[in-house]
């Protein structure tokens, strides 16, 4: 089969990967942390309106959790009898980003009861992924050899290698994100034009699916290696155009420019993996770090059943491994036993940990 959702079961978050001849082409993470405090992608909740916006067509529905959700009315406007206050069943369609709220798509029934409250949460997220793709086989990562670890890692640098030679350095900023092909001494056959061609050819490939894999969505820039020849330029926004045909989100693509640049709009279907996973200062969060340190720790008490394990850690992940927000000690126990101790190191940087024999 070509495509299989690759299921990791790791502690303090679940992690699916979708994998497409290979190649891991999307990751998802839900944290155990978030659980009851974020609305979740095809949850049904019986909430509450709290404002009507006439300007927007939609209202503004209370979930009791998180952000007020964002519920459009649609072509049809404002159906008869919602008011403000109104209790009203709704199913999330989109989870909330980037300070905005959930987007909501209303239910028929009816349901009594207080509001707002959870009806029916989402299905688990393997499940949620697998549905989308009814032709993949989900399987558990380990059982396929596909590394999910190294595929996040690789979603979150600034630079991606390009098929071939040459690399991109992806930046996202407020207003939109900004991706450069570097031809980062990249060798060809043929002249500078055809050299620039084929690897502005590799490069729309391999963008497409860092958009995908990253989450990426709004405005994008992709600013392609210089080409004089007009239909050189035409050639690469085609076959820009037949990758991002394999991506579920909507993708709306600009003509390509005389200087090379090509922007399109790319749907937002949630958080991209780095607001998931890093902090407001793009760096990985203290909770993304932690469970790194906890998920190598599992790895080396994995690795020899008998030996005693002592996990160094800095400050700021110590803080949020005391903290106990996951009962992750528990967890960790059940897994491997309990061997393990946890030591401060008050002068190490706040990214840095490891594992030793006690």
């Amino acid at each position: 089969m070509s495509r299989i959702v690759a299921v990791e079961e790791a502690i303090g978050e679940t992690r699916v990967a979708l994998a497409d001849n290979g190649r891991v082409v999307e990751l998802h993470i839900e944290r155990w942390s978030e659980a009851g405090l974020r609305a979740r992608a095809g949850a049904l909740y019986l909430g509450r309106i709290r404002t009507i916006d006439a300007r927007l067509n939609a209202a503004f529905v209370d979930l009791g959790v998180g952000e007020p959700g964002f519920l459009p009315f649609g072509k049809a406007g404002r159906p008869a009898g919602l008011h403000e206050g109104a209790a009203i069943p709704v199913r999330v369609t989109r989870e909330a980003h980037a300070g905005k709220g959930p987007t909501l798509a209303r239910e028929e029934g009816e349901f009594s009861g207080d509001a707002p409250r959870l009806l029916e949460d989402a299905a688990p997220l393997a499940e949620r992924v697998a549905a989308r793709f009814q032709d993949a086989e989900a399987r558990w990562a380990d059982e396929v050899r596909i590394d999910i670890a190294e595929a996040i890692d690789e979603a979150l640098s600034r630079d991606a290698a390009i098929p071939g030679g040459g690399r991109l350095i992806i930046e996202p900023t407020a207003a939109l994100t900004a991706i450069d092909v570097d031809m980062a001494g990249r060798q060809g056959q043929g002249g500078a034009e055809k050299i620039a061609a084929d690897l502005n050819r590799s490069a729309a490939k391999e963008a497409a699916r860092q958009i995908r894999l990253r989450g990426l969505g709004g405005v994008i820039a992709i600013d392609f290696v210089h080409m004089r020849d007009r239909k050189l330029r035409v050639g690469v926004e085609q076959v820009l155009k037949a990758a991002v045909k394999h991506d579920p989100a909507r993708i709306d693509i600009a003509p390509i420019s005389p200087f090379g640049i090509v922007e399109l709009a790319r749907q937002r279907t949630g958080r991209s993996l780095a607001e998931r996973l890093n902090g407001p200062d793009g760096q990985p969060s203290d909770e993304t770090l932690a469970l790194n340190a906890i998920h190598r720790l599992e790895s080396e008490g994995r690795s020899d059943r008998r030996r005693q394990l002592k996990l160094r850690v800095s400050p700021p992940i110590a803080a949020w491994l005391e903290a106990e927000h996951i009962a992750w000690r528990e967890a960790l126990t059940e897994r491997i036993g309990p061997r393990f101790a946890v030591e401060t190191v008050d002068t190490w940087p706040r990214e840095r940990f490891d594992v030793s024999s006690k």
